[in-house]
């Protein structure tokens, strides 16, 4: 008895989460991004881009050209170059940004960057900031819309953080679809039914009044997502804007994108058992939905680690299936094809039909890939903000 209760307690466990990529990346696909986003129409506040640099002087220099080539009037860039030893804060200077060199103990890492930015800006406070990574590149109109939506809404806003690789292995590009799965795919269908999203690094908005006293989320190197949660619970849930695109550069080594990695997910995993539960028990009572949403949203983990969950429970289950004629495989092979079914699809909606079957052949190899960071994350967790080597 005890046996079935616990793998029945993992079965939904697993499902849940699977329900809810499956129901997000359903939305998306059926839904699509028809309502456009004039920014247009409404005036644009006093806005700040802050960008947060350590250095970056190889690539800074490319990403404020790209926040240049149609930087509103009403806006100014200031760069931040937090403990450089190189030039990141003259180049950003001969490219037009404000710049200022901050020093300190070295162990924040971009959260202490971004303090001392706003910080700075209390002397000048515009109505707007709009946070850009420095290897990153914006869209056209990118800061317009962020800038115009996180005024007018009056809370974050998140825009579509898009990675890519110059390496043609599969790794990099299945890391590729499930990063777009995470950042644009599932928050966009979350957009649909009017629920925040998460905050997912490079290309946020947010009322100068508001980020200012925020807490930067503190004791997480998964900073974004507990800023996400801090502030929801501050009374300012994320909204997704699909139509301001940034993109970011996947490491083209492994065992950097691996190191990249480990920090994005231990942070993710810890959160999504630590303060997802909590959040979830918070909506209950509060018959929040934005509470309940974000939490269901935060607790879904990385797609391999749910997977290699699921082949866990599933191995189970069949044990159970053969010895007791009963269980829960059916269920978890239902989930399991609907998910796999609906995530491919959304990859073909978004990416065509070539690209996301050419990725898929490296499945076996990205999943081998992965289990040293979930082997690690069980026994030597990362516990300090790294910031991602270059190539």
């Amino acid at each position: 008895m005890w046996f079935g209760n616990i793998v029945w307690l993992g079965a939904i466990l697993v499902s849940i989460p699977m329900a809810v990529v499956t129901f997000e990346a359903l939305l998306a696909v059926v839904r699509g991004t028809s309502k456009q986003c004039d920014a247009g129409l409404d005036p644009f506040p006093s806005s700040v881009v802050l960008v947060p640099a350590h250095n970056e002087e190889e690539v800074i220099g490319r990403t404020l050209e790209s926040i240049a080539v149609d930087l509103p009037p009403n806006c100014r860039v200031l760069c931040v170059a937090h403990n450089c030893s190189d030039a990141t804060a003259e180049i950003a200077r001969r490219n037009g940004a404000e710049a200022i060199e901050v020093r300190d103990a070295g162990t924040g890492g971009k959260p202490d960057a971004l303090k001392a930015g706003l910080s700075w800006l209390d002397a000048n406070p515009p109505e707007v900031v709009v946070i850009v990574d420095a290897d990153c590149t914006v869209g056209q109109g990118t800061i317009r819309i962020l800038a115009t939506q996180a005024s007018v809404l009056n809370r974050p806003v998140m825009g579509a953080y898009f990675f890519a690789s110059d390496a043609s292995a599969g790794i990099a590009t299945l890391s590729e679809l499930a990063v777009m799965l995470k950042n644009f795919i599932r928050p966009l269908g979350l957009s649909i039914v009017g629920l925040p999203c998460l905050l997912n690094g490079s290309g946020s908005a947010y009322p100068f009044h508001l980020i200012r006293n925020a807490p930067h989320g503190e004791q997480s190197i998964a900073e974004d997502y507990q800023l996400s949660v801090d502030l929801l619970r501050m009374g300012y849930p994320t909204t997704f804007v699909p139509w301001a695109r940034i993109d970011g550069q996947l490491p083209k080594q492994e065992n950097t994108a691996l190191r990249q990695r480990r920090r994005w997910e231990h942070g993710h995993l810890l959160l999504a058992f630590r303060s997802a539960p909590i959040l979830l028990l918070e909506g209950l009572v509060r018959l929040d939905k934005n509470r309940i949403g974000l939490a269901l949203e935060l607790s879904v983990p990385p797609l391999a680690f749910l997977g290699l969950m699921w082949g866990i429970v599933a191995g189970l289950s069949l044990v159970q299936f053969v010895i007791y004629q009963n269980g829960p495989l059916l269920l978890l092979l239902a989930i399991a094809v609907l998910l796999a079914v609906t995530v491919i699809t959304s990859w073909i909606h978004f990416v065509g039909a070539r690209a996301t079957f050419s990725a898929l052949v490296a499945a076996p190899r990205y999943l081998l890939w992965k289990l040293p960071l979930y082997r690690d994350f069980f026994t030597r967790r990362e516990t300090r903000w790294m910031k991602t080597g270059r190539d």
